[in-house]
């Protein structure tokens, strides 16, 4: 949560003539302590130069393949290095028909579906009654070391990924992951 100056003044009591109400003493150095690390912070952040937006339109996107992914599958980083700790957003293409087998990933991440819909389950076993459908629009939460699968089915899916690095792809069967065979 976003603590902002007005959000400290709303806390404290309300002001009243020095006659007819005084603040503690404690009260007040707790109030001015919160108020001037608040101010300061924002002061810190405010004279910091090298805070910019990372931005990245779709027109600036440029795809290349994914090797751990099945075939014509493409991805592009947005954010961060996601071999590298730290923040990391990459967005992935997958081909209509597509079959993700049982894996997992180190990281805890979330997706969000932006075109075409997805299908996904969790699982050490490959079971199309448990695969749910994710649509455009969908966000989801992926538990680091988690054993699932998925597939695209009629159409191209397209989602972003984001989570905390370094990440990678594991499979359950050795004989699946398509580095094996390029």
């Amino acid at each position: 949560m976003q603590l902002e100056v007005a959000d400290i003044f709303w806390r404290l009591p309300a002001c009243k003539s020095s006659m007819e109400r005084k603040m503690p003493a404690s009260m007040t150095k707790i109030s001015l302590t919160a108020m001037l690390s608040v101010c300061g912070l924002s002061a810190a952040l405010a004279g910091d130069s090298s805070l910019e937006y990372d931005r990245v339109a779709s027109t600036d996107i440029k795809w290349g393949p994914i090797a751990s992914m099945p075939a014509g599958t493409q991805t592009t980083v947005l954010h961060g290095n996601p071999g590298k700790p730290g923040l990391y957003t990459v967005r992935l293409k997958i081909p209509a028909h597509s079959k993700m087998p049982v894996h997992s990933h180190p990281d805890e991440r979330v997706r969000v579906i932006i075109s075409g819909t997805y299908y996904s389950a969790l699982g050490d076993k490959v079971d199309d009654a448990k695969l749910l459908s994710f649509p455009p629009g969908t966000f989801s939460h992926v538990p680091p070391k988690v054993w699932q699968f998925a597939e695209t089915r009629d159409e191209e899916v397209i989602f972003e990924i984001t989570g905390i690095g370094p990440t990678g792809i594991d499979y359950l069967n050795p004989a699946d992951d398509p580095r094996m065979h390029r």
